[in-house]
C-alpha cells in the first residue's frame, strides 16, 4: 500500500513539477513578449539560448549516473562536491563570456544574469537527482513548483512595475537562491546520509562516466541552437522571436515523455543491472511507441490550434508559418526520441559510444544550417535540425539494438 502511494504521487508531482518547468522560458518570453515588445523577446532568448549551453558546464550531465546509481556506487558527498566545482566554473565562464561578448550593455547584462539564474538551476539538479535515486522524484516535482511558480511571479512582477529586462533578470536570480536555501533545504534534511562535506576521492571516476555524456550533450544543444546562431547572422532580432515561438509547442511533446520517462529511470535501472533483459527491452518499445503517437497528437493539434494559440499568448501573426509549425513538431517527436535512447544507453552505462551520434549530428548540422537559414530563413532553420535530428536519432538507435543484443547473447 505504502508503494503504491510513492508511485502515485512520484508519478503525479513528476508530471506537475515538469510542466511548470517546461512552462518556465515558454511564460518568460510571453511576457517579455507581451510587456516589452518583439525586439526584448529575441535578446531574451538569445540569453536563455546562451544560458543553457553554460548550464551544462555546471551539470557536467552528471544525473543520468547519479539518478540510475541504485547500488549507490558512490555518496552523495561525492556528486555534490564535484557539482561544487563545476558550478564556480559555469559561473567563470559566465561572467568571462558576458564581459567579452560583442553585444551592448543591456545584451550583455541580460545574457550574464540569465546564465547565473541558472547556474542555481545546475546546483539544484543535484539534489534532485539524489531524490530520483532513491525514489523519491515527487520531492523534485514540488521543489520545481516552489521555484518556476516564484521565478515567475518576481520576473513578471518587476517587468511590469520597472520596464527594465535586467531587473527582471536579477528578480529571477534571487528568487532561484531563495528555493535553494529554503524548500530545497527542508527536503534534503529527510536524507541523514546524503551529508554536504568535501569528498573529491570519487572525482575521477564520476567524471570519466560521464564525460561522453557531457559531450554528448553539449553538443546536443549546439545542435539545437546552431539555427538560432545562424538567424542572429543573418536576419533581425524578429525573426529570431518568431523561430522561438514557433519552436514553442515542440516542447509539448517533450513534456509529455517526460511524464513517463523521468519516473521509470530507477525501475529500468533496476531491470537492467538484474539482468531482465527481455522486460526492459519490452518497456523500451512501449515508450518508443508512445513517443511516435504523442508526435502524430501533437502535429494533429498543432496544425488545428497552434497558431490561433500561439497568437493570444505572444501577440503575433503566425499565419504564414503555418507550415513551419508542422515541421518543428517533427523536430519535436524526433527530439523527444533522442533524449529517450539517449537516457537508456546511459542506464546500461554504453555512453563512450554517444559519440558517435552526436559528432555526426553536429557535422551536419554545422555545415547545413548557415546555408540554409541564408537562403530559405526560418524554414532553413528547422529543416537542418530535422535532417540532423533524424540522422542521429538512427544512430543512436542502432547503438541501442547493439547493446541489448550483446547483453542477450552473454546470457545463453
Amino acid at each position: 500500500m505504502e508503494q503504491g502511494k510513492r508511485v502515485k504521487a512520484n508519478f503525479t508531482w513528476n508530471m506537475i513539477g515538469s510542466v511548470f518547468e517546461s512552462a518556465l522560458s515558454f511564460v518568460l518570453l510571453i511576457a517579455v513578449n507581451r510587456i516589452m515588445g518583439e525586439t526584448s523577446g529575441g535578446i531574451f532568448t538569445l540569453a536563455f539560448s546562451h544560458a543553457q549551453l553554460m548550464y551544462y558546464i555546471g551539470t557536467l550531465e552528471v544525473r543520468p549516473i547519479q539518478s540510475t546509481d541504485v547500488k549507490q556506487k558512490y555518496p552523495f558527498s561525492a556528486y555534490i562536491s564535484l557539482r561544487t566545482v563545476s558550478c564556480a566554473l559555469m559561473i567563470i565562464v559566465c561572467l568571462i563570456y558576458a564581459l567579452t561578448m560583442d553585444a551592448d550593455p543591456l545584451k550583455k547584462s541580460v545574457v550574464m544574469y540569465v546564465c547565473l539564474y541558472k547556474t542555481i538551476e545546475a546546483l539544484l539538479d543535484a539534489f534532485t537527482a539524489m531524490y530520483q535515486q532513491h525514489d523519491r522524484i515527487e520531492y523534485s516535482g514540488k521543489l520545481s513548483v516552489f521555484r518556476v511558480g516564484l521565478t515567475l511571479a518576481a520576473f513578471i512582477g518587476t517587468l511590469l512595475a520597472t520596464h527594465r529586462l535586467e531587473y527582471a533578470c536579477i528578480a529571477m536570480l534571487i528568487m532561484g537562491l531563495a528555493t535553494l536555501m529554503t524548500m530545497n533545504r527542508h527536503y534534503w534534511k529527510k536524507f541523514p546520509d546524503a551529508e554536504i562535506r568535501p569528498d573529491f576521492s570519487h572525482m575521477k571516476e564520476i567524471l570519466i562516466s560521464c564525460f561522453p555524456l557531457f559531450v554528448s550533450v553539449f553538443v546536443m544543444l549546439y545542435i539545437s541552437n546552431a539555427p538560432k546562431y545562424a538567424i542572429n547572422a543573418y536576419c533581425t532580432d524578429v525573426i529570431q522571436n518568431r523561430y522561438s515561438i514557433l519552436f514553442m509547442p515542440a516542447f509539448v511533446i517533450n513534456l509529455f515523455s517526460q511524464f513517463v520517462l523521468r519516473p521509470m529511470m530507477t525501475p529500468m535501472a533496476r531491470l537492467w543491472n538484474d539482468g531482465e533483459t527481455h522486460r526492459f527491452r519490452s518497456n523500451i518499445l512501449k515508450m518508443a511507441a508512445g513517443i511516435c503517437l504523442l508526435t502524430i497528437a501533437g502535429m494533429l493539434g498543432a496544425w488545428v490550434l497552434g497558431i490561433p494559440i500561439l497568437r493570444i499568448l505572444y501577440n503575433v501573426d503566425l499565419q504564414q508559418e503555418k507550415s513551419i509549425l508542422l515541421l518543428v513538431m517533427v523536430y519535436g517527436g524526433l527530439n523527444a526520441m533522442n533524449i529517450f535512447i539517449y537516457y537508456m544507453i546511459a542506464l546500461t552505462r554504453s555512453q563512450k559510444w554517444l559519440l558517435i551520434g552526436y559528432a555526426a549530428a553536429a557535422l551536419t548540422v554545422f555545415i547545413l544550417a548557415p546555408v540554409m537559414v541564408r537562403q530559405y530563413e526560418m524554414t532553413g532553420a528547422i529543416l537542418s535540425s530535422i535532417i540532423s535530428i533524424a540522422l542521429l536519432d538512427l544512430i543512436l538507435g542502432i547503438i541501442l539494438i547493439g547493446v541489448i543484443r550483446n547483453r542477450l547473447r552473454e546470457k545463453v
